[in-house]
């Protein structure tokens, strides 16, 4: 593969980093959540032997329940450790975005490197380093892409590779229904925000910054640009900056969670009144009235803690594979 796709891809391929086995990498161990691929099999399948014709050694290890794929993350990190001949040199996150948060949390320290197979709903990830939904580019990637130092998020001890929020877009994250998100894909979420927005009830939260206290009906701190697929929420966010960028919605009601929803797929965003980015390296976020103290809070896409919630910078890079040159 030549070069990336898209304007964060090509950044990442200036800042790629990390070396790769020659001839490509040998062993890759292939976490994989079946719940989130069934409908894209043929790619899992195809992306397999294509590795496989190449001589790599795949170890698929199948999730069966929440938590699965970060033990087993965790224990290809142990694994790697000891420096073994048939020890991994990746691990490749085979799902959605909710898989590879899983991963990534099983990967704590240690210089393993992760690669993704995006089989989810949005495949924001894979959007965000430029990475085709193709066979052939995937199977490459995993096989000889280099890695870059990613600066990861923490919320209340979770890490997360993309965003964290609260308000609107956890509250969907939280009432989807896991069987019409099967049937629907990202149709189940347009459904459930429809639902929110029908039973929508104002309220605000504080938004503590370097010392600056301000006031939104919801929040996303990003650590990405993209968001919900390649909607932009953050413009200038990148996974290797050692950034947040807290993105407030300051206005609260039904016509302004509406009109910052259009405005979003329009790609008129930043430039929305009543909306802002303020950048930093922590944040903490409360409800303000006492009836939403307990609110969820999601990360990368699923429900990970509730408020209040502390935001800031994970310690140690994790080495993210990505398209781009090699050599």
């Amino acid at each position: 593969m030549d070069q990336l796709t898209g304007e964060s891809g090509r950044m990442l391929a200036d800042g790629a980093s990390g070396s790769v086995p020659e001839g490509g990498r040998r062993h890759v161990v292939v976490i994989y959540n079946p719940k989130a691929g069934q409908r894209r099999y043929p790619l899992f399948s195809a992306v397999i032997a294509w590795l496989e014709a190449r001589g790599v050694k795949v170890t698929v290890l199948e999730t069966g329940a929440r938590g699965d794929a970060e033990a087993f993350a965790r224990h290809a990190r142990q694994h790697s450790l000891m420096h073994t001949e048939d020890a991994p040199d990746a691990v490749v996150a085979a799902g959605g975005d909710g898989t590879i948060n899983e991963v990534v949390n099983g990967m704590s320290g240690g210089d393993l490197p992760l690669a993704i197979l995006p089989l989810g709903t949005a495949n924001v990830l894979a959007a965000e380093i430029g990475l085709e939904v193709k066979a052939e580019a995937i199977a490459d990637t995993i096989w000889r892409g280099p890695a870059i130092s990613a600066r990861l998020g923490d919320v209340n001890g979770h890490r997360f590779t993309l965003m964290a929020g609260v308000g609107l877009d956890a509250d969907v994250v939280a009432s989807v229904d896991t069987k019409v998100k099967a049937w629907l894909g990202k149709g189940a979420y347009v459904l459930t925000t429809l639902h929110q927005l029908a039973t929508y009830r104002p309220h605000y939260y504080r938004v503590a910054v370097d010392g600056e206290t301000y006031r939104a009906a919801s929040v996303v701190v990003a650590k990405a640009h993209y968001y919900g697929g390649t909607f932009i929420c953050a413009p200038d966010a990148r996974l290797d900056e050692d950034m947040l960028h807290v993105c407030l919605f300051e206005r609260a009601g039904r016509w302004n969670a509406i009109r910052y929803a259009a405005n979003m797929m329009s790609g008129r965003l930043p430039k929305t009144a009543g909306y802002r980015i303020v950048r930093t390296r922590s944040v903490s976020i409360w409800a303000e009235e006492g009836a939403y103290s307990g609110d969820p809070v999601q990360a990368d896409g699923d429900i990970v803690t509730n408020l209040p919630a502390s935001i800031s910078l994970s310690p140690g890079p994790l080495k993210l594979v990505v398209p781009g040159p090699v050599g």
